[in-house]
């Protein structure tokens, strides 16, 4: 599959923007981050089996393959219970070294996480309220990489399950809410952030 990537240059594979975008998932499968989640022993198993064929197959469709054999082997629930996991874990801590490096404000969380997105092809809107902020994404490269390879549900278990997560470094505490997400078929990606 290829498709224009978002500067509108030469056609690009779903594996060549799988390398811009989701690159960084392989950092969530090295053998040696098993000891960083309190897995239980069947977790630890099913860890143990998808890293090294996570880490050796190709970006795209080899990566989803991965995890479709896994949902094949082990049950498509079990993989989605350790990815959530494995999600939680990583997303929790990248964003409190973040939180300790560059601060623990909205504001923070807005240049952080917000500001660099244009840049990566997502389109949205942002409104702020009397207790917080809220984002309204239509275009997401994710999600449009997502419908590409027709891997809807497991782009939303490896990306769009990590925006709950990144609040919890907050402090003071950030609320994060959402009820629809364009990768869930929904018109858009309602991102609320409440402050106390």
């Amino acid at each position: 599959m290829s498709d224009s990537n978002s500067i509108g240059e030469r056609p690009q594979s779903c594996a060549d923007r799988w390398k811009e975008l989701l690159d960084w998932l392989d950092f969530w499968f090295q053998p040696e981050k098993a000891e960083a989640h309190d897995f239980t022993a069947p977790e630890r198993e099913l860890f143990d089996r998808l890293a090294p064929a996570w880490l050796a197959a190709g970006p795209g469709e080899g990566k989803t393959a991965v995890l479709d054999a896994a949902a094949e082997r082990f049950g498509r629930e079990r993989v989605f219970a350790l990815l959530e996991k494995i999600c939680g874990d990583e997303t929790r801590a990248h964003w409190a070294g973040l939180v300790r490096q560059e601060g623990s404000s909205l504001d923070d969380l807005v240049r952080l996480l917000w500001e660099p997105l244009p840049q990566l092809g997502f389109t949205f809107t942002s409104e702020r309220l009397p207790d917080g902020l809220r984002f309204c994404v239509t275009s997401c490269p994710h999600h449009e990489l997502a419908v590409r390879m027709k891997t809807t549900d497991w782009h939303y278990q490896l990306v769009c399950a990590t925006d709950p997560y990144v609040t919890e470094a907050f402090d003071p505490p950030i609320r994060f809410e959402r009820t629809k997400t364009l990768m869930q078929g929904d018109d858009c990606c309602n991102h609320t952030y409440f402050v106390s």
